[in-house]
């Protein structure tokens, strides 16, 4: 006997949850604008505490996700479908897929492709190889594919599955801490509840941040660069401001409209612009970066999955550490968003769809950019290695310019890189305004707006203080939520033995 979520058309409610985390908000927008050389000292200040005493549990944490997703994929509770057995799936394959990978990968996605493997080729990892050489490039492979493959969208099929299974199979509402009474008990409704869902709001709002952020640096180098646009604060802030308008006015259309539609356009240019560069760019290369990479990967799995050399390795702490709470600042909101897509889907399909697909489309995607850029640079047909770390967009647009037709990649690259933008504020603000009025469906479109001009104000705030304050923002947002996912884990797992127990399945 299984439990429908119910929404009922209902709107939501405000509570303590909404009021605490406006209250929070406005008060870090307030202390920004008054303070900012304050505001960032202070950020520099705990994301050095963060990471030097709590970073070496971010790989551990990750790798343990993975494994437990794996673990009840392949395992006949695997066959566990979101809303019981007869629920039918709200949304078609390609369109549920189009939705979780756009809201996944946000606007970094494009840029890091290209020059992420360029950045490793210059400062290997660890250290362990010579700048330059054929063994800092294959090094520098392996690790954009762990950085963007498996580990990382486990993450998201954790919190997918327990919010899901809560919600849908329990009659929970869609909230973090709606997952978690089987480990927290009463706590779950009451103060502890409270706290859960803040936090998970912090981790969505600076994890968001971060990404426009830093992607939004990214688009103001690219445009400096391409069109002679000043690369300057003021252009940040209207580039921002002219995206997050589309974005809003997406978010008010509504889920099955406005972010399903945008999200298959996405994925139908990214693909375009995929197979143009496969095919226009060095194919043979390409074809054995992807062979390679992915040998690479398998076989240095385990210790590049337990790397925790912290502070006597700062490679890793900029790098391992970094990403690791990247991904976990934006678990709540992907997540969240991926259970509330995925009703009448199985658990094996959700971790099929939310961590083997997207993983492969990462290796394809890294490959293909990443293959392209490292035969440019080997060959001297660039020299974009040493400025990739801090102009990303500059180095893809000089690995674009070698290749055939750029005109036709650079009028497909305009629309994605703005489509990838706009998907990612609208799924967030979508995520917020539900995790905010009690985790309603349909989440009331003023409360949507509210936390789309927070997430833009968010944006701005750390853009003043630089790269570093973003990437401190998500560290910073990601450590009490690590804890979270490790909790919602074996909550849900709590949650299937007692069920299936209950149903009498073996």
């Amino acid at each position: 006997m299984t439990a429908q979520a119910t929404d009922s058309g209902s709107r939501g409610r405000l509570g303590a949850v909404f009021y605490v985390s406006l209250a929070l908000s406005i008060a870090f927008v307030v202390s920004g604008l008054a303070l900012p050389d304050q505001l960032s000292a202070s950020l520099s200040a705990v994301r050095d505490v963060v990471v030097g005493s709590f970073g070496p549990a971010y790989p551990i944490a990750v790798t343990a996700l993975l494994v437990f997703v794996v673990v009840i994929a392949v395992l006949p509770v695997g066959r566990t479908r979101l809303g019981g057995p007869d629920e039918k799936p709200e949304f078609g394959f390609v369109s549920w897929f189009a939705m979780l990978l756009s809201a996944g990968v946000g606007l970094s996605f494009l840029f890091w492709g290209a020059a992420e493997p360029l950045i490793h080729l210059a400062d290997p990892p660890h250290g362990a190889s010579s700048p330059g050489s054929i063994e800092a490039a294959r090094a520098g492979m392996r690790y954009s594919m762990m950085f963007w493959g498996p580990h990382a969208w486990g993450i998201y099929a954790v919190v997918a599955i327990a919010i899901g299974y809560a919600g849908f199979n329990r009659g929970r509402g869609m909230l973090v801490s709606q997952a978690l009474p089987p480990l927290l008990g009463r706590l779950a409704d009451g103060w502890l509840g409270t706290l859960v869902d803040i936090a998970a709001v912090f981790a969505i709002l600076f994890g968001v941040a971060t990404s426009l952020g830093l992607g939004t640096g990214e688009l103001n180098a690219g445009m400096a660069d391409r069109f002679g646009v000043p690369d300057s604060y003021l252009v940040k802030i209207a580039i921002i401001a002219f995206l997050m308008t589309f974005a809003t006015v997406s978010a008010m259309t509504g889920l099955g409209r406005g972010i399903r539609v945008l999200s298959l356009v996405n994925v139908a240019l990214c693909g375009v612009l995929l197979l143009l560069v496969f095919v226009l760019g060095p194919t043979g290369a390409i074809v054995s970066t992807l062979g390679q990479g992915v040998a690479d990967f398998a076989v240095n799995l385990v210790p590049m999955s337990l790397a925790t050399a912290g502070p006597a390795d700062p490679w890793t702490g900029a790098w391992i550490y970094f990403f690791w709470a990247w991904w976990i600042g934006w678990a709540p909101f992907v997540g969240t968003f991926i259970a509330r897509i995925s009703r009448g889907r199985t658990i094996r399909d959700i971790v099929a769809g939310v961590v083997l697909a997207p993983s492969l489309v990462s290796f394809a995607w890294f490959s293909a950019f990443g293959g392209t850029s490292l035969e440019r640079e080997l060959t001297g047909a660039v020299d974009v290695a040493e400025i990739a770390g801090e102009t990303k967009s500059v180095a893809t647009l000089a690995v674009f310019d070698t290749l055939p037709l750029t005109g036709l990649a650079l009028a497909i690259l305009v629309p994605v890189l703005a489509l990838l933008f706009i998907t990612s504020a609208d799924s967030a603000s979508f995520m917020l305004g539900s995790t905010t009025t009690g985790g309603s469906l349909k989440p009331p479109k003023p409360v949507r707006l509210m936390w789309s001009f927070a997430a833009a104000f968010a944006a701005v705030l750390l853009l003043a203080g630089g790269a570093e304050d973003l990437r401190g923002a998500a560290v910073i947002a990601a450590a009490p939520f690590t804890l979270i996912l490790v909790a919602l884990a074996i909550s849900t797992a709590m949650m299937l033995w007692r069920d299936r127990r209950r149903d009498g399945i073996q």
